[in-house]
């Protein structure tokens, strides 16, 4: 009995050891519950598409780079076929370093996804559900 209460007391003594932090207090919005749904609904709508970029860009650059490989491969015949490589060279690697950039902006644009959002409000929704009848 003695040596079950002193491990009460060393298992009390740990717990001891933690020390709470209360809430800092400051301003808060009441919402209502049905306002509160309608934002959860319209932010779980959000569709947010499949970010081609990154291919479309890389397989110009992969155009771009076989264009110079054609350009210093090959002797070519006429002058115009020689022009039209080094066009196509330069319109797919404009073309693909824009659409790396673009993905890249994209990407930082959806860095946080609707689905993260839904899943903080649930949580804040659960605080509350001890409330609820």
């Amino acid at each position: 009995m003695k040596r079950e209460m002193e491990t009460n007391q060393n298992n009390f003594n740990i717990s001891q050891e933690f020390e709470i932090i209360p809430h800092q207090k400051g301003k808060a919005y009441p919402i209502g519950v049905k306002e509160w749904e309608f934002i959860k609904k319209k932010i779980g709508e959000i569709n947010i598409d499949i970010n081609n970029f990154h291919a479309i860009g890389f397989l110009l650059l992969g155009a771009s780079a076989s264009c110079l490989i054609t350009i210093f491969a090959t002797e070519f015949k006429t002058d115009s076929s020689k022009y039209l490589t080094w066009a196509i060279l330069g319109i797919s690697f404009i073309g693909g370093l824009l659409s790396v950039y673009f993905a890249r902006d994209k990407h930082k644009q959806e860095s946080v996804k609707p689905n993260e959002i839904i899943s903080q409000m649930e949580l804040i929704e659960s605080r509350f559900e001890n409330h609820k009848e």
